[in-house]
């Protein structure tokens, strides 16, 4: 089957002529040609939410692979009825068939596909609010993703574990996985993601009232954010920058990273960070007159530098 996005009617109909294709191959046997095609037919039931027809149909395939002393056949269905129960919500049923499929990736040494069923049940975890047994899951992707070195996968885990930990208010643990996230992020040179990450790590100690700490990772982030040219979240990190320097008693300091924060905003028209940036700079005392005055200055200075 191709990438090609169906409608709901031509998946329909897609169905239509498989089953009627399957008819002909039935004729032949029911060999690994029709429960290729029966496969199908389940998936293209599985995208329209037809969660029995598409089980019933797995299930046979199950059968057949169990017949063949197919492992790897197993494991694959058995996956997919992860998937399939989850979409429809029976989140136990779902971890049953990604333990399955786990226990024999593991057997037979598929690590990528153990991961995939380690995320789909902490997945399910969260669904039925087990966040202890959660988290113990996907602390072991974690581990699983990098001894082999897939750090995409190592980030989803983090993800996870960071979701889990801030419901949870376990802010240490939540501070740990975003340096885990953000070394993980710097391996893969993805400036984004590390940017995000010392905002996040900065916006966590900020919370915990270290604003020297938070000062240091917000300027790490900015600084990224201004080599990458990403012009939105310099103005985020500037902004940061400008409240921890408030929080420490600093105003000058504040008032010029507000400043630069506002030059940026209303040169990409960011209205809403023009408001709250405006607010911050009346609340140190400069009145409308000052900003304007501030920032005339602050352009002029800037057009002068090579």
């Amino acid at each position: 089957m191709s990438d090609k996005e169906f409608s709901k009617e031509e998946i329909e109909q897609l169905i239509k002529e498989k089953q009627e294709l399957l008819k002909e191959i039935e004729k032949g046997g029911k060999g690994s040609d029709y429960i290729k095609e029966l496969s199908e037919i389940a998936f293209l039931q599985l995208e329209l939410s037809q969660f029995e027809k598409s089980e019933q149909n797995f299930n046979v395939c199950i059968k057949h692979f169990k017949k063949q002393l197919d492992r790897l056949g197993q494991a694959s269905v058995l996956g997919v009825l992860g998937v399939l129960n989850f979409k429809k919500g029976a989140y136990e049923a779902s971890i049953v068939n990604y333990e399955k499929a786990y226990n024999i990736y593991k057997e037979l040494n598929q690590v990528e596909e153990q991961i995939t069923c380690l995320i789909g049940i902490g997945n399910s975890l969260i669904k039925l609010n087990q966040f202890e047994e959660a988290s113990d899951t996907f602390l072991e992707c974690s581990e699983l993703c990098s001894n082999n070195d897939d750090i995409y996968h190592l980030l989803d885990c983090l993800g996870n574990l960071i979701q889990i930990n801030d419901s949870m208010e376990n802010w240490d643990v939540v501070f740990e996985l975003y340096k885990k996230s953000l070394e993980a992020f710097r391996q893969l040179d993805d400036s984004k993601g590390m940017i995000t990450s010392y905002f996040n790590l900065g916006i966590l100690k900020k919370k915990s009232n270290k604003y020297d700490e938070s000062l240091t990772y917000f300027k790490l982030g900015t600084n990224i954010a201004i080599d990458s040219n990403y012009t939105e979240l310099i103005l985020k990190g500037l902004s940061y920058i400008g409240e921890a320097y408030f929080y420490l008693g600093n105003m000058k300091e504040a008032k010029n990273e507000f400043i630069k924060a506002l030059h940026i905003a209303q040169t990409i028209n960011a209205q809403n960070a023009i408001i709250q940036l405006k607010i911050l700079l009346n609340s140190i005392g400069l009145t409308q007159d000052n900003i304007d005055n501030e920032l005339k200055t602050y352009r002029e200075k800037s057009e002068k530098k090579p």
